[in-house]
């Protein structure tokens, strides 16, 4: 039986929405927030549900209570109880086999690499430099290194890695300067680190087919060489319903932990940075912030949040009379296709942000629904797993100088 005690908050009224998500083990979740009056997510705990067990896109009626939570305030769902099934197949996580399990890569964290280098000489001109975090140094090959692993990993989730012989071989998905032709990573068993945790094969070169003498006997040894990895195309409709998720955590309080806001940004809209603090303990100094944006300042929280709002609403104007500034990414975890929307946080003419945003079929109505916050330099490196980017707003060049 449904427990009818009144929390200690205000009623708001009886509602009705879907199950975002929810854990069983952890005995709460979320229900997705369906009205202007707010937004974020509807928290809801094992005790409102009566015993029921919420699936995600189940459709629940509730009691929706504001309350206080770590003095922050939060909406809550009560009495909830279910009134339709959902009939949603749930995507599952892919398999987490990654290329540095399958291969040994030497000199991965080398800048001086050789084959790195080998093969930025072989492929079409492009940078390849990546800044992971707002602190960090330019890593000269960040963006190949991410596209081979993720690379790899689609490749293997459609089975186009290639053994025979003694021999392993995929396709990279770059094509040679000169011929166009596709290049290949060639790798033989791994015998020079013997133990039991092994990776089972050894990168040896990169290589084009037909080109050398390494080139010809590896066409004769493989004869069909595998196809470049594919990806599905998707539009981005600017008009279609979206859903903010910034009381599940994600966008706001794991942006800040993880370093994706610009600095100025968290300065005006987060409470203040401190340089010598950030630099002193980094990760110490993030946590107290995100705690303070999140949890301690609700007059704060609604600031931060309310500008990252508006930088969104003029990033989807933009996108309805121009949907080429949105570009795709793949999310490997899911083997799943989503995408990047650019956020100009500070200045209306520059983009420092993007939001990662997932489309979703909730018995046939599309939907999507901001998930997370990338620095461009993360979207960048996200989007060329699929192709080189075109907007101007992953522009390399300009990315590093951010």
């Amino acid at each position: 039986m449904v427990d009818s005690s009144k929390p200690a908050g205000v009623f708001l009224g009886r509602e009705q929405s879907r199950v975002k998500w929810f854990s069983v083990e952890n005995k709460y979740g979320y229900l997705l927030s369906h009205t202007d009056s707010y937004s974020g997510d509807i928290y809801l705990c094992i005790d409102g549900v009566g015993g029921f067990t919420p699936e995600k896109d189940d459709l629940y009626e509730y009691d929706l209570y504001e309350v206080v939570f770590k003095g922050k305030k939060r909406k809550q769902a009560f009495n909830a109880v279910p009134i339709e099934k959902s009939t949603l197949t749930p995507v599952p996580k892919q398999d987490t086999v990654k290329l540095l399990d399958w291969a040994f890569m030497p000199g991965w964290k080398d800048p001086k690499n050789e084959a790195f280098v080998s093969l930025k000489d072989l492929a079409d001109e492009e940078d390849w430099r990546c800044r992971h975090n707002n602190s960090g140094d330019i890593d000269k090959f960040g963006v190949l290194k991410h596209y081979l692993n993720y690379t790899w990993t689609r490749l293997h989730n459609e089975e186009k890695i290639l053994e025979k012989d003694g021999l392993a071989t995929f396709n990279t998905g770059l094509s040679h300067r000169n011929s166009d032709k596709p290049i290949y990573a060639l790798f033989e068993p791994n015998r020079l680190y013997p133990n039991p945790y092994r990776q089972p094969w050894y990168l040896k070169s990169f290589f084009v087919p037909g080109q050398g003498w390494k080139g010809e006997l590896l066409s004769r040894r493989f004869g069909k060489l595998p196809a470049a990895a594919k990806y599905e195309h998707i539009s981005f409709d600017a008009n279609v319903d979206f859903d903010y998720d910034y009381d599940a955590e994600h966008i706001v309080l794991d942006g800040i932990k993880n370093d994706r806001y610009p600095h100025k940004f968290i300065e005006e809209y987060g409470g203040g940075f401190c340089r010598e603090r950030y630099e002193a303990a980094k990760n110490d100094y993030l946590e107290e912030v995100a705690q303070r944006v999140y949890y301690d300042d609700n007059a704060l929280f609604r600031k931060f949040v309310n500008r990252l709002s508006d930088a969104i609403r003029r990033a989807l104007d933009k996108a309805r009379s121009n949907d080429k500034i949105v570009v795709r990414q793949y999310f490997p975890t899911y083997n799943t296709m989503n995408f990047l929307l650019p956020l100009s946080l500070m200045d209306d003419t520059k983009i420092d942000a993007a939001l990662v945003v997932q489309s979703t079929r909730v018995h046939g109505t599309l939907r999507y629904r901001g998930n997370t916050i990338f620095t461009p330099s993360m979207a960048y490196s996200n989007a060329r797993l699929i192709e080189k980017p075109t907007s101007d707003w992953l522009d390399p060049e300009k990315i590093l100088k951010l």
